[in-house]
């Protein structure tokens, strides 16, 4: 039995990343991201944990690049992703809500404005900021309700 919705991957790289949604007719369409754990603002994340202005600078880039695209992203109950970092160790679970996605990005925007105990359980490197960053972007403006980490 085939799937009536679309089968939504979010790749991420270091440099570019790339989203492929193969639909219920076996039709894959890729779309190349102009961003990456290593390429989130003009340049790079600089510091373990990245600033505060980092990290939202790095949002206004990922959301440039997200935005134009929502009107070809079709409803996704599931977003597939796929990290050269592994998370499911570090968050716990290879399934994750939004909400879940939500709250642990504010946990971790908490610590990079003082608050070192906000996400005392999460890693503080530039790399996880990337990919958590990204994932919470992508869920929020593209309307995600879960997301299943493949690694």
């Amino acid at each position: 039995m085939t799937s009536s919705h679309p089968a939504i991957m979010l790749k991420l790289g270091e440099q570019t990343s790339k989203v492929q949604i193969t639909q219920a007719d076996g039709i894959t369409i890729t779309y190349k991201l102009a961003f990456g754990l290593e390429a989130m603002t003009p340049a790079p994340f600089r510091q373990d944990p990245p600033s505060a202005l980092e990290l939202e600078r790095a949002i206004m880039v990922v959301e440039d690049v997200l935005m134009p695209l929502a009107a070809r992203i079709p409803a996704h109950e599931l977003v597939t992703l796929h990290s050269p970092l592994p998370l499911a160790g570090e968050l716990g679970s290879h399934e994750l809500s939004r909400e879940s996605i939500e709250q642990l990005f504010g946990q971790f925007a908490a610590m990079v404005e003082g608050d070192p105990l906000a996400a005392a359980h999460l890693p503080k490197g530039r790399r996880f900021a990337a990919v958590l960053l990204i994932l919470r972007e992508w869920m929020h403006h593209l309307d995600a309700k879960r997301v299943l980490l493949a690694d």
